[in-house]
């Protein structure tokens, strides 16, 4: 499993990568810009991420953006992409309107409030590993 991480705090980034890293290839972005750079690049390499694990609160563009941006590149790019990422979600806020717009707007899989609990995050990827392996390679 391919898996972009997107978190501009470095502690945050540090836990998610200990936690990420038995699940598959790591790659790393530190705000919503440079997620949709390399989730893009990684499309134009023939190499798209599996998974995308994006903080909502970040500088530059924040999460949610990014996500919009990056479904739009998969709509237009629908040939090219076997199948679209699944995007799991994760903010130190829990709020109602993001919770709606990760889910409705982003087609986000999942929504997780920090600080993130490790039973919580394995649920995530066991459902994220049910479901990838469910969709055509």
């Amino acid at each position: 499993m391919r898996i972009l991480i997107v978190e501009d705090d470095q502690l945050g980034m540090q836990y998610l990568l200990s936690l990420l890293k038995r699940h598959g290839q790591c790659h790393t972005a530190v705000n919503g810009k440079e997620a949709v750079r390399a989730y893009c690049q990684a499309v134009e390499e023939s190499a798209p991420f599996d998974l995308i694990f994006m903080d909502i609160m970040m500088p530059e563009m924040n999460g949610l953006d990014a996500l919009e941006r990056i479904r739009e590149f998969e709509l237009y790019n629908a040939h090219r992409i076997r199948r679209n990422a699944l995007a799991v979600m994760a903010t130190a806020t829990d709020d109602a309107q993001e919770v709606v717009r990760a889910y409705c707007c982003c087609s986000a899989f999942a929504y997780l409030v920090k600080p993130i609990q490790v039973p919580d995050f394995e649920d995530v990827m066991t459902r994220a590993k049910r479901e990838l392996a469910a969709q055509p390679a």
